[in-house]
């Protein structure tokens, strides 16, 4: 279970890793496809792992608001969505939307990780 864990924390902590390991795994069935397959994959991880970092290098709790920033975009694209062309395709949203939000957070956390990071050198210098 230890290893169980581990794994976990690993990829909360760097799911980059997840990321590659998802392209590399899907790579040979997929083809092309196989960035987006992983990119919907890790975007569940980015989720709890933006919030796992700004808690552990600042001690904010920012998980509602994460999740009230995802929903308020979700309504934003849908109402776009919806002046654009009056019939809704959801899946389509859907993914538009899910890939938004992987872009989002992975920008949140490249931004987090460097500035946890110069805070680190920071502090030692």
């Amino acid at each position: 279970m230890t290893f169980l864990h581990t794994i976990g924390a690993i990829f909360i902590f760097a799911p980059f890793l997840a990321f590659i390991m998802f392209v590399l795994l899907s790579r040979k069935k997929l083809k092309r496809r196989s960035i987006g397959f992983s990119a919907d994959l890790t975007t569940f991880l980015l989720f709890i792992s933006v919030p796992v970092s700004v808690e552990s290098l600042w001690g904010l709790e920012i998980s509602f608001a994460v999740a009230v920033t995802a929903i308020l975009i979700a309504i934003f694209l849908l109402v776009i969505e919806w002046k654009k062309s009056k019939e809704i395709e959801v899946l389509k949203y859907i993914r538009k939307t899910w890939r938004l939000y992987f872009l989002l957070l992975s920008v949140s956390y490249i931004l987090i990780w460097a500035t946890g990071l110069a805070l680190t050198v920071i502090s030692f210098a």
